[in-house]
């Protein structure tokens, strides 16, 4: 099969597409022949930082896919939701910037066969991570204020639409661009903000009364954590997913998270344990996907490339020009 390789840490000149083995699945694993791939942040952050000495496996790098299984090979304990002939989406450890992919058959997300590919490689990160970190973390509930950061991006698209569909909250959401602005009210958010011509803080206590907001999802870190704790209402719940404005604050006052009993928590997915995804992934089986099956909610996709542009495709990613998700395409 096709692949891309990385042959050392670096920029993206480091991609070369290569024949290698397909791989086989293993006890409680499918093998997907597949169709599209999601681009995400954490693959950049993976380039960057591979081994030396890392494996062929560990070369082939990506972890969002969608596509048709081709193999199953279940473990003798239980039975499968998903059958050969299926088309399925999820994350995965490594592997899906090839023509052929393993994944647990715990985080396969079954899709209707009229869902096409490229929407639904965009579906696993985004909302799963949107998911968990609203209701799981963020333990958002209906009546509740949140504030979106990122609006733009992947996760901010899907926080927006999930929080307006799941629990009918008052919407908050910051961008630096129009654009982004205009999609994020169009999506449901109430109040939007450009946090280049506006201080977010100010516009929130203005329009709460000074009562804040009750869940943050910050995409940013650093450069915003003031204006965050400002922000942030009595018993707020502040959920760190990102560091795009850095992870040093010289100047913070704990203070007001002692005084407000904010909870503070960081969070990765891609960290969590197997047990972990599998019981979100269940989660958002049965809350998320029903919901973009009917076209109630979707993934705001930025672009489709072709496979063999995905070198082209990390670098439009990391110069930031996307609104929304990044798609690899494997179809003809």
């Amino acid at each position: 099969m096709k692949a891309w390789i990385l042959n050392q840490a670096g920029g993206p000149e480091n991609f070369e597409l290569q024949e290698i083995d397909r791989p086989m699945a293993q006890a409680g694993e499918a093998l997907v022949k597949v169709k599209a791939i999601g681009l995400n942040r954490h693959d950049v952050m993976s380039r960057n930082s591979l081994k030396p000495d890392a494996s062929l496996e560990d070369r082939v790098m990506g972890i969002e896919i969608a596509g048709e299984v081709v193999d199953i090979h279940t473990d003798g304990t239980e039975s499968s939701h998903v059958a050969i002939g299926d088309h399925v989406a999820g994350i995965i450890t490594h592997g899906a910037y090839a023509e052929y992919a393993r994944i647990p058959l715990s985080r396969a997300m079954v899709f209707p066969k009229d869902t096409p590919f490229t929407t639904a490689a965009a579906i696993p990160e985004a909302f799963m991570t949107a998911y968990q970190t609203m209701y799981w973390i963020g333990d958002l509930h209906q009546g509740e204020r949140i504030l979106v950061h990122a609006a733009g991006s992947s996760v901010g698209t899907a926080a927006i639409q999930l929080a307006n569909h799941l629990s009918q909250v008052e919407i908050f959401a910051t961008a630096g661009r129009q654009d982004k602005l205009d999609l994020a009210k169009e999506l449901g958010a109430q109040t939007t903000i450009n946090y280049k011509e506006e201080n977010f803080a100010d516009v929130i206590s203005e329009a709460t009364d000074n009562r804040g907001v009750d869940v943050i999802l910050d995409f940013i870190g650093a450069s915003y954590a003031n204006k965050n704790a400002s922000a942030i209402g009595q018993d707020g719940r502040w959920v760190l997913i990102g560091v795009l404005g850095g992870t040093e604050v010289p100047d913070f006052d704990m203070g007001q998270l002692l005084f407000k009993r904010v909870k503070l928590q960081g969070t990765l997915l891609s960290t969590r344990s197997d047990d972990y995804k599998a019981r979100l992934v269940a989660d958002v089986n049965k809350e998320v996907v029903p919901l973009i099956a009917d076209g109630t909610i979707q993934p705001v996709i930025d672009t489709v490339m072709a496979f063999d542009r995905l070198p082209e495709a990390h670098e439009y990613m990391e110069a930031n020009k996307n609104l929304g998700k990044i798609i690899i395409s494997l179809e003809d």
